[in-house]
């Protein structure tokens, strides 16, 4: 049974992934409301609404949505990201019109009670508490910030308290008006499933809703050059090397990611093998590039003491600068075939197939088959990887942001001189 794509006369995607092996269907609505969507005056509201969706709807309490997920046995949650927000569920098939008119109800009918929103306000600030209490979401998130710091792109996803303390129900009537439309909503079920039941299930809850002519569209965010230094008590240092990537639309994205993996993405990586194995400098360190649309950031983040920065950073970069001409065919093959490994196991995972069909056609219009995503996976050669890491891989171009027991911007700017 091969995958099929519905699209309703007001725009609205639904993705069906059949799995009849499976006794259970995962199941959700990826909504192209997230932070980079926001103002300033907004940011952060994307993600407190994602929160109230949970308290309650104009037939159902928050206890009612607690208490239908409990008694079916299954899981329903949610996250936003810069991009989007994600409501979904896992069921027995059997259960999947219980969980699934939960989420429908959710989205197109939620309460959003005043005495909710204030209660969830304190909430909400103590999440991002805990993200200004972690090193490492510190260092990324004031990274992005001064990386993409003209675009809405480079803001927190949670917001600031300021803004997070003055939202009401309007303002996320509003919002919820704008972006909780047909023309950006996808859903997706992967499993097992009836597919004239699951198709009813959607025209019942959002057959009916209006397209307002809003898809999603996004510019390219223009990066910025920077030295940031963040002084926090915490044991151990965080550090944040990262130049401009590779979006999440563009055909050399796998190249990319090969090429970030064979650097510093995996334990026989050549950051992990010489900075962490031989010269015992970091406890982690990691190269990745985080993709969105028209816009990408390569970053490589280790964690260390203070004391071992200065040596760390010049090892790191002196590996950068001959990582473009020393690779060889072998060490291409090898993450290549760790990738594709891991691509395989994972898509045994319904619910990790629904969240790549669901960006893939919520962002890009492109919802893929799995055959389809593993041979891209397969086709890149080692020209490409090579290509791409030369092109990559600048040292003159790195921006760097550090967290913890910090020195002076000037000491981190001499040592990116050097």
């Amino acid at each position: 049974m091969n995958m099929k794509k519905i699209i309703f006369d007001n725009g609205f995607r639904v993705i069906l992934n059949p799995l009849p092996y499976l006794r259970s269907c995962s199941m959700g609505i990826w909504i192209g409301s997230g932070s980079r969507f926001e103002t300033a005056e907004t940011s952060g509201l994307s993600h407190f609404i994602e929160h109230m969706l949970f308290k309650g709807t104009d037939t159902l309490s928050a206890r009612d949505i607690a208490e239908i997920t409990d008694e079916t046995g299954g899981s329903l949650n949610a996250y936003t990201t810069k991009e989007y927000t994600c409501i979904y569920a896992r069921s027995l098939t059997r259960h999947i019109e219980k969980l699934f008119s939960v989420i429908g109800e959710m989205i197109t009918e939620p309460l959003l009670k005043e005495s909710d929103i204030e209660l969830e306000k304190g909430v909400v600030t103590e999440e991002l508490l805990s993200y200004e209490d972690s090193s490492e979401d510190l260092c990324i998130d004031t990274f992005y910030e001064n990386f993409w710091k003209s675009d809405m792109l480079g803001r927190n996803i949670v917001g600031k308290r300021e803004n997070i303390l003055s939202f009401d129900e309007k303002m996320m009537r509003e919002h919820m008006k704008k972006f909780y439309v047909p023309e950006r909503m996808v859903c997706v079920f992967s499993g097992n499933f009836n597919e004239d039941d699951v198709l009813k299930l959607c025209e019942k809850y959002f057959g009916k809703l209006l397209n307002t002519n809003n898809p999603i569209t996004a510019g390219a965010a223009q990066p910025h050059r920077f030295v940031k230094c963040v002084g926090k008590r915490f044991e151990q240092n965080i550090v944040t090397l990262g130049f401009p990537g590779i979006a999440s639309s563009d055909k050399r994205l796998h190249a990319c990611n090969y090429a970030c993996a064979v650097l510093g993405g995996t334990g026989s990586s050549r950051l992990f093998q010489r900075i962490r194995e031989e010269l015992g400098l970091v406890y982690s360190i990691d190269a990745f590039n985080t993709a969105y649309l028209h816009s990408g950031a390569v970053c490589i983040m280790m964690g260390l003491s203070h004391t071992n920065e200065e040596r760390a950073i010049c090892e790191v970069l002196r590996l950068m600068r001959e990582f473009p001409d020393t690779l060889t065919k072998a060490e291409f093959e090898r993450i290549k075939e760790q990738t594709e490994a891991a691509a395989v196991m994972s898509l045994e995972s319904p619910g990790t197939a629904a969240a790549r069909l669901a960006r893939g056609e919520l962002l890009s219009f492109e919802a893929v088959t799995d055959d389809e995503y593993l041979n891209r996976l397969s086709s890149v050669t080692f020209e490409e990887f090579s290509d791409m890491a030369h092109t990559l891989f600048d040292t003159k171009d790195i921006s760097l942001c550090v967290t913890g027991k910090v020195k002076t911007q000037k000491f981190y700017r001499e040592l990116l001189a050097r």
